[in-house]
């Protein structure tokens, strides 16, 4: 869903402009750090990167995904496909949820990261490979207007990792999409959570 369709959607309970949205999503996106998967729930990490647009110049988001929870990890963006970055979300992938099998398409900066990592590697199979795939094309449809959404005189991370953050978070625990199936995850802190924070929202 778009900012601007976001704003249409609360106009019967309170009435903020896209804009306003945005920077609800800025200024409390470190909220939902707090829900998490928990790292013992976690079996196995599958890993995919796929290419996006950030104010006009192509960088790489990878992708951390539980298939068995169906669950959206962790992310990392990244100016460039390598092997180094690849270790980068790795090694942070292992400080947060333990060493975990990861599983990928093979490719060689995988293999290598892997290693460095100290973590097993397996190749995923094509029925396998098909759902991680549907995973980042499912996020690549709410990330076609990256460049209406962060207009970026100079291109950067923070603001689109502030948008990945509120996506995660939806993704887990509210949104239902008919080829991946409803929010795999629940939370007891939810409703503790959102209602304290919509208030806030709501006198801004």
């Amino acid at each position: 869903m778009s900012l601007r369709r976001a704003s249409h959607v609360l106009e019967p309970i309170i009435k903020r402009s896209h804009v306003a949205i945005w920077k609800w999503i800025q200024k409390y996106s470190f909220v939902l750090d707090s829900f998490d998967v928990g790292k013992h729930d976690v079996n196995s990490i599958f890993i995919d990167e796929t290419e996006i647009n950030v104010g006009g110049k192509k960088a790489w988001l990878w992708v951390a995904y539980e298939p068995q929870l169906k669950a959206f990890l962790s992310f990392y963006i990244s100016w460039h496909q390598n092997s180094l970055d690849a270790y980068y979300f790795i090694r942070k992938l292992v400080k947060k949820y333990g060493r975990k099998t990861i599983y990928t398409d093979g490719a060689l900066w995988y293999v290598d990261a892997c290693r460095w990592a100290g973590v097993d590697h397996v190749v995923y199979e094509h029925s396998l490979k098909n759902l991680m795939e549907r995973m980042n094309e499912y996020i690549k449809d709410r990330t076609k207007a990256f460049d209406d959404l962060f207009p970026c005189k100079k291109p950067k991370f923070s603001n689109v990792k502030n948008w990945f953050k509120a996506f995660r978070f939806f993704y887990n625990y509210v949104f239902t999409n008919e080829e991946i199936g409803s929010a795999p995850l629940s939370n007891e802190q939810l409703s503790e959570w959102i209602k304290p924070i919509l208030l806030i929202a709501s006198m801004r």
